[in-house]
């Protein structure tokens, strides 16, 4: 056997020849050696005098041992030597247990509590009880923040196995596996195991046997776990045939340095956070007791005094400080432990740390300020805490709870003034600056995204406190006619501006669309810029110039945009969020609603960029179109015309390897053999460009060939003079932006040029809360303000008057989708009045308020009221597939992660003089292919 030298990242790379047990950082040897002072036995390398402190510390000589215990040490028992071989297992027992006493509690009070009499341990047996199992305690890996990234299959399998290790090439690893590693077996083989809970095993074993480690929706792999048949090996336990299926994970260094049950997992989602809370910070259970023979009535007192939040906070943070540091007037509560420690009971300046621009004498640290969380159910401690996040420098509780001027009675109301509560005087205050100034016609399409997608409360007083802004224009109308009597005028104009909101807010909700009846579902296989959103377009016109019902939808907003009367297919189709993990997904459209008499007497549906879609949405909409219109055949005898191109980028699967995204893409879908396929090649895009290289460029295309274009000023080379941008029309907008292959990079560059001219500018903060209060103190609300899910709007949203900003959620389709690009018109403190860009309202004037928004991609569900923009000088690649662009900068310092993006990103423009590429110099970029998508066939 081989020494173990370098034990370095030696948990990823484990070899079986290296003798890990004896290393000598493992193996201390025995305790032969004796203190000089008191004579006790030590290990070699122990320090000297720890023992006894040099002899300064005397111990009193033992007294003689009680029997039996004085007959088992000194061989006068038969069980003598048994005794002595386990004694440290015993001493151990006696260790870890818990003290007993008689308990005397002070009323309403239990951390602190008082014992009387003897103290004496609680302790149990050793082995388990009969018909139980052994526990043991799991070990987590956690990486480290700066280093986070996607771990790989192969980067699993250098950490963790789930297999039976080869017993010839291995037999040391094989045979602690054999003793140490298998689950049960549970099951149908010992329905009496302790880990059967309802007629099942709570630890989900036996696992499936798979061929290669595949990364789990939930954020927990799923470890490679061979058959037999594909190399795997098995055991037999008392008559019983183990396979691979059995195994408990593990980590083989490990396992093969310590010699036991070493359980070793994965965990990459933000469930992970629950053991460093839990494991890593609860620090060893404690209690505070005291000793006593009588009544003490202090005692009494001063274990039972409860020192309140609004004291406690009073005491930590030692308000006079403000009124002495002038510095500490610019920060808030969670940020003073980064500039001043606590030392002799007050606050002092650090004197380490970064110098502070623009206070010479101020240090700062990366030190982690936290405030106690607090429940919501105890209202004024939670919504003070919640200004001691927002308000700079209180000197007083009265302090915090005056808002320009005026002190509010409680803390809740000064959070509500504030604007830091959710509640519908936001939606209120959002149509009176609209209602000033803007015509009737707006102020109702305004009053219909309120209605259908922020949840007011009230309605029907939302309606009686605008009727009359909404209904002015009919009310001219009327007047002008003079079919009406005066009366009556009022009632009826009310009636008609009711109908056209109730129109509205049908079509907001999905309903009026249309259904078909031919028998074909056909794609239409086409590389971007050879017209394939002008023929769809031209054939959706056929169909509805005969008055036939044609449904057009999109994979992304900004596709649908392109299109005549476009949605995206989610929306129209309620598609299910949780197409990676259902088996048989159904769109959740009712069978009796209106929607669904829609669909039976539509005639052709439209799906462009079908290859974004997950398969499991096709195949919802074929089993939902099959069970609705009663027919069997292929989409309940609807043609359906699929457009796409696979060479562009596939479905996006959340922490997914290439496996899952090529396994999640239409051509795995079992109606792929079904599909007639139908192809266009020509360029459009460069053939009516006329560029003199416009034929190399698309074969260029075509074949995704090597492009090697170095430019170190790309924001100066596609936004020219940005200083002027309100100078420049709209179009320019429109035909210049940057593409970057991760959110994170396009955001940087949003920062960058946001801040490169000037105009009105407004900081706007989102309102974030937890749907289950109950988490309220697990995950307090400057927590939930850090998290930026690429979905959804910064808590901190900073936009200027003339920016380029992208709507996130479809509020009015096919107005107004997600993906489409607006410019900012105007700023007012409850709407953001813009022009559209993009798409066939293109030049209107639109008001965007803020919305609840909830993402479904995390362990817990957060609220955000925010509105549902970002900036986009810059974006991905992925939200850019679909669009026709004048000047595109491509940001390469990142390589391309995913099938397709390289390829989108190349094709948005129609020439070469058209692209900018930013590269790394001296190295050359790397195209992801997936080979086997676009080899799939059947």
């Amino acid at each position: 056997m081989r020494l173990w030298k370098s034990k370095v990242h030696s948990g990823m790379a484990y070899d079986p020849d290296i003798a890990y047990r004896t290393d000598t950082s493992v193996a201390l040897g025995s305790m032969t050696y004796k203190c000089q002072w008191c004579n006790a036995f030590k290990w070699k390398d122990e320090t000297l005098g720890m023992c006894c402190s040099a002899g300064k510390v005397q111990l009193e000589k033992l007294k003689q041992l009680p029997e039996p215990l004085y007959s088992l040490v000194n061989t006068l028992h038969p069980d003598h030597v048994k005794f002595m071989n386990n004694i440290r297992k015993y001493n151990a027992c006696f260790q870890m247990t818990s003290f007993g006493g008689k308990q005397v509690t002070a009323d309403g009070f239990l951390p602190t509590f008082k014992v009387k009499g003897q103290v004496y341990h609680l302790i149990g047996s050793i082995l388990p009880e009969p018909g139980q199992g052994a526990q043991y305690f799991q070990i987590y890996f956690v990486g480290e923040e700066e280093r986070e990234h996607h771990i790989t299959p192969d980067q699993i399998d250098n950490v963790i196995c789930a297999e039976i290790p080869d017993p010839i090439s291995d037999p040391q690893l094989h045979e602690i596996v054999e003793c140490n590693m298998i689950h049960g077996p549970c099951s149908c083989f010992n329905r009496n195991s302790p880990c059967m809970k309802d007629n099942a095993c709570s630890k989900h074993y036996p696992k499936n046997l798979i061929k290669e480690t595949q990364t789990g929706d939930d954020g927990y792999p799923k470890c490679k776990r061979r058959s037999t048949d594909d190399g795997g090996f098995s055991v037999n336990i008392k008559g019983v045939d183990i396979d691979n299926r059995w195994i408990v994970p593990y980590n083989p260094v490990l396992l093969r340095t310590c010699n036991a049950h070493v359980n070793v997992e994965y965990c990459s989602s933000v469930k992970s956070i629950k053991y460093v809370c839990k494991y890593v910070n609860k620090g060893s259970d404690q209690a505070s007791f005291a000793l006593e023979n009588e009544k003490d009535e202090i005692k009494t007192y001063e274990s039972g005094r409860y020192i309140n939040s609004s004291e406690a906070v009073r005491r930590i943070l030692e308000f006079p400080i403000h009124e002495l540091d002038d510095f500490a007037k610019n920060l808030l509560c969670p940020e003073v432990p980064a500039y001043y420690v606590w030392d002799k009971k007050k606050f002092q300046r650090r004197k380490r740390g970064v110098n502070f621009i623009g206070w010479p004498d101020i240090k700062r640290e990366h030190a982690l300020g936290r405030v106690y969380t607090v429940h919501p159910n105890n209202t004024e401690c939670y919504h003070l805490r919640m200004l001691l996040h927002e308000i700079r420098g209180p000197i007083s509780f009265e302090a915090l709870k005056t808002v320009n001027g005026q002190v509010y009675p409680t803390f809740k109301s000064t959070c509500k003034a504030l604007g830091l509560l959710e509640d519908d005087e936001h939606f209120y205050a959002a149509l009176e600056e609209t209602a000033l100034c803007q015509s009737p016609h707006m102020i109702r399409d305004l009053f219909t995204i309120i209605l259908v997608f922020c949840q007011v409360t009230d309605p029907l007083y939302l309606w009686d406190k605008f009727k009359e802004y909404l209904s002015e224009d009919f009310k001219i109308r009327l007047e002008r006619q003079d079919s009406v009597d005066a009366e009556h005028l009022a009632d009826v104009a009310l009636n008609k501006c009711l109908s056209i909101i109730e129109d509205s807010v049908l079509a907001l909700g999905g309903q009026p669309l249309s259904q078909a009846n031919l028998n074909n579902l056909i794609i239409e296989n086409a590389p971007g810029g050879t017209g394939k959103t002008f023929l769809t377009n031209l054939i959706l016109a056929k169909v509805r110039s005969t008055r036939d019902i044609a449904l057009a939808v999109a994979s992304s907003g900004i596709a649908a945009t392109l299109l005549e009367g476009g949605r995206t297919a989610h929306a129209t189709f309620k598609l299910p969020p949780n197409l990676t993990t259902s088996a048989t997904p159904f769109c959740n459209i009712s069978k009796q609603s209106n929607f669904a008499e829609v669909l039976k007497d539509t005639k052709l549906i439209v799906w462009d960029e079908i290859t974004m879609a997950h398969k499991g949405g096709v195949e919802a909409l074929n089993r939902s179109l099959k069970d609705i219109r009663e027919n069997k055949r292929l989409m309940g005898g609807v043609t359906v015309l699929l457009a796409g191109d696979f060479r562009q980028t596939l479905p996006v699967v959340p922490k997914g390897t290439r496996t899952d995204e090529v396994k999640s893409c239409l051509k795995r879908s079992t109606l792929w053999p079904k599909i007639n396929i139908l192809k266009l090649s020509k360029n459009m895009r460069v053939h009516l460009g006329e560029e003199k290289f416009a034929g190399g460029f698309s074969d260029l295309l075509l074949e995704i060939g090597n492009v090697v274009t170095a430019v170190q000023d790309l924001i100066s080379k596609i936004y020219p003079d940005i200083a002027h941008i309100h100078d420049n029309p709209m179009e320019w907008l429109c035909e210049h932006t940057i593409l970057t292959s991760k959110n994170d990079q396009a955001a940087v560059i949003n920062d960058t040029l946001l801040m490169s001219f000037k105009g009105e500018e407004k900081v706007y903060t989102s309102i974030d809360t937890l749907v289950n209060m109950d988490d309220a103190t697990n995950y307090p609300v400057e927590f939930l303000n850090s998290f930026k899910p690429p979905v959804m709007p910064y808590h901190r949203l900073i936009l200027r008057v003339g920016t380029p900003i992208m709507l996130l959620r479809n509020l009015k389709p096919p107005k107004l989708c997600n993906g489409t690009r607006l410019k900012v018109k105007a700023l007012h403190r409850n709407i953001v009045e813009a022009t559209i860009l993009t798409g066939c309202a293109k030049g209107e004037t639109v008001f965007v308020p803020r919305i609840p928004l909830i993402p479904n991609d995390h362990p817990f569900e957060f609220k955000r009221l925010q509105f549902p923009l970002k900036v986009c000088f810059a974006m991905t690649i992925n939200k850019s597939q679909g669009q026709t662009l004048k000047f595109a900068g491509i940001d390469l310092r990142e390589n391309c992660f995913s099938h397709g993006q390289f390829y989108v990103a190349y094709s948005r423009v129609s020439s070469l003089s058209s692209l900018v590429i930013l590269s790394p110099t001296n190295r050359s970029v790397k195209n992801i292919v997936y080979k086997e998508v676009l080899k799939i066939t059947y």
